[in-house]
């Protein structure tokens, strides 16, 4: 018996006994389907890439940023780094201390999700290892006053020995680098 009733025409009701679909259900099921998409195409690795490249631009900038703040303070800065993150160190009278100010505060490596804990000095015994997929690769810089191979030391002179790091995602490699004199530039090789 036909009413007047919203939704009770005899096509709605052919429409939804035969099974059909409204638009919102479709436009529903095309939001999952790029969600989802999306989320994939961020798990690949070329957005692990992406990452490295950003936290390569990160480290020349910050490189730059301890050179200038050592020859500042007239006194040594380094960089310690390993598996969970990295930060920035001075001398004191116990050793090797975080310098724990803006920008040159501890930081997680850009592509892991955790920080490093809080106060945790990230030593490495060598100048070589894995951070989470990507190995990164110390080269020059290290082993002024007690400072562990590994790390980069920044004097307090302008002008410094040769640096370098390297990041290896397994399909991009970059370095970041100067000769001492030049301000640090990040290099890609495929």
């Amino acid at each position: 018996m036909p009413t007047s009733a919203a939704g009770s025409s005899p096509r709605r009701r052919a429409a939804r006994a035969c099974g059909g679909f409204t638009l919102l259900e479709i436009l529903a099921a095309v939001f999952i389907m790029a969600l989802l998409t999306s989320l994939a195409v961020l798990a690949l690795p070329g957005g692990n890439d992406e990452l490295a490249r950003t936290e390569a631009q990160r480290l020349a900038a910050l490189f730059d940023t301890a050179r200038e703040q050592a020859a500042a303070l007239s006194m040594p800065v380094a960089w310690a780094a390993g598996p969970k993150g990295y930060e920035f160190l001075r001398p004191s009278a116990r050793g090797w201390v975080p310098l724990g100010q803006a920008p040159l505060g501890p930081r997680a490596w850009g592509w892991l999700d955790a920080a490093p804990p809080a106060g945790a000095i990230p030593r490495m015994p060598g100048s070589i290892w894995y951070a989470g997929h990507v190995r990164v690769r110390v080269l020059g810089g290290g082993g002024a006053l007690g400072a562990a191979p590994g790390w980069l030391v920044f004097g307090a002179e302008p002008v410094s020995q040769p640096m370098r790091v390297e990041l290896d995602t397994g399909s991009l490699r970059l370095s970041v680098s100067s000769d001492g004199a030049q301000a640090f530039e990040v290099r890609e090789q495929r």
